[in-house]
């Protein structure tokens, strides 16, 4: 098995330039790349509440791709362009993993790719057989 497993899935956008959309190391650790709320009909003049949603079904749907569930999520990264977005925000990412609750980071950051309001990423973990 190579160091590093790269994974694409047709579940989630396609990356939009030279990255994977998950990296898996050999011990079962996956980093998602950032997550733009591209699809599911979500534009950057969609409700901030619309791209969390999408942002994070990405994010997720990268993950299951692995093999692994919301359940195994270590870790979400929250990228917002207006911190005053938080709570709006904060309410999405608590419906992602249900009752799992992972480490949180979030950032207000000066602009996003697209002019979206929000993107996300993640560290999770697969256990391996």
């Amino acid at each position: 098995m190579p160091f590093l497993d790269s994974i694409t899935t047709d579940a989630a956008p396609q990356p939009l330039g030279h990255y994977s959309q998950p990296m898996v190391t050999p011990d079962g650790t996956i980093r998602v790349s950032a997550q733009l709320p591209l699809g599911g009909g979500v534009h950057p003049d969609s409700r901030v509440v619309e791209q969390a949603r999408q942002a994070l079904a990405n994010v997720l749907a990268i993950v299951e791709s692995t093999g692994a569930s919301g359940n195994s999520i270590a870790r979400i990264t929250v990228y917002l362009s207006d911190i005053s977005d938080w709570e709006v925000v904060d309410a999405v990412v608590g419906e992602v993993p249900g009752e799992h609750r992972p480490a949180r980071t979030v950032l207000q950051v000066s602009g996003l790719h697209r002019g979206f309001r929000i993107a996300a990423d993640a560290v999770a973990h697969r256990v391996l057989s």
